[in-house]
């Protein structure tokens, strides 16, 4: 069994596509996605309709990136929805084809309220963003763990690593600290890369939006 996490995917569905037939998921694996699912890139809704496919035949957990929140609070003030078209809102409305929120579909919203806000192992803490490094895991807020950056991260009092996403490295390759690891690659940004990291081995899997894949460890 592998413990796979995704990094911020934000609508490059060709290259999860590409990651995941790189990667080979097995209905034994545990994959884990770090948010960001939406905005910026190309196929938002695609890339949820993968992932509701995906959790049909395997062990799938997704997890709540600062997108998804933002998505969810567009629906209720005129200033968060302005806050989140700044963000890349308007791609999300073309691929779903609408000009506004009301008319995506029940299940996207369900899918999106159904995202989990962490994931604990033996080992590791898995977030989109970040810990407050006193905090128990339970009583983080939204805020640490879907918008801190990896530069604001310290070691927690668990002593266990964070793997986290929101903070991009431009450059495609996962940064790597001795209390974390930052596997948002850019997927959607030119010369970006999306990445898949299994975490007890160190190694990683990558795949872009013209279909190109590479691996390497850590």
């Amino acid at each position: 069994m592998r413990t796979l996490v995704i990094g911020d995917i934000h609508g490059s569905l060709t290259a999860l596509k590409a990651l995941g037939e790189f990667v080979d998921f097995s209905p034994d694996d545990v994959i884990i996605t770090l948010g960001d699912y939406i905005d910026r890139g190309p196929d938002s809704k695609g890339v949820i309709d993968y992932l509701i496919e995906l959790k049909e035949s395997h062990e799938v957990v997704t997890l709540m990136g600062n997108h998804e929140a933002m998505m969810e609070k567009a629906r209720h003030t005129e200033q968060e929805r302005y806050f989140w078209l700044l963000n890349g809102g308007e791609a999300t409305l073309d691929s779903f084809r609408v000009a506004d929120l009301d008319h995506i579909e029940p299940s996207y919203w369900s899918f999106i309220n159904s995202c989990e806000r962490f994931y604990e192992t033996g080992n590791h803490i898995i977030a989109h963003g970040g810990l407050e490094p006193e905090t128990d895991l339970e009583e983080q807020s939204d805020r640490d763990l879907f918008w801190r950056r990896i530069s604001e991260t310290e070691s927690h009092k668990s002593g266990k690593t964070l793997v986290c996403g929101h903070t991009p490295q431009r450059n495609g390759t996962p940064l790597v600290l001795d209390h974390a690891i930052c596997i948002d690659t850019f997927a959607f940004g030119p010369g970006g890369w999306l990445t898949c990291l299994d975490i007890e081995t160190g190694e990683y899997w990558q795949a872009n939006q013209k279909g190109e894949t590479r691996k390497n460890s850590l």
